[in-house]
């Protein structure tokens, strides 16, 4: 484990530029993940009204239909992907933050 007095300029230079290279990817899939139960909710209307049988019926084919199932795959996989690389950029500021407090300390 690293301590305070160890966050070297390395460190931060690595921290900035996580932070940077991960701004575009992170701000997409953030997005994609907000918009989720909007989409899920096209998908599952597309597919209910284009079904026969009734409304029972109609929905379970929407919810069964390669579409709907292939889209909620890759919302887990997308959701699972924000998390971490929200938990990773998270750290990285906090590397940023603690060099920034021993810097401004070491300035008085």
């Amino acid at each position: 484990m690293r301590t305070v007095t160890q966050v070297s300029d390395d460190v931060i230079e690595r921290a900035l530029e996580y932070l940077t290279d991960t701004d575009e990817e992170f701000g997409r899939q953030s997005a994609y993940v907000k918009m989720a139960p909007y989409y899920l909710k096209l998908i599952k209307a597309q597919h209910f009204l284009t079904a026969d049988g009734t409304v029972a019926e109609r929905e379970s084919r929407a919810y069964a239909s390669q579409e709907y199932k292939t889209f909620i795959q890759k919302l887990s996989e997308t959701t699972t992907n924000v998390d971490v690389m929200e938990a990773r950029r998270q750290s990285a500021q906090r590397e940023i933050d603690i060099w920034r407090t021993i810097s401004a300390n070491q300035r008085k």
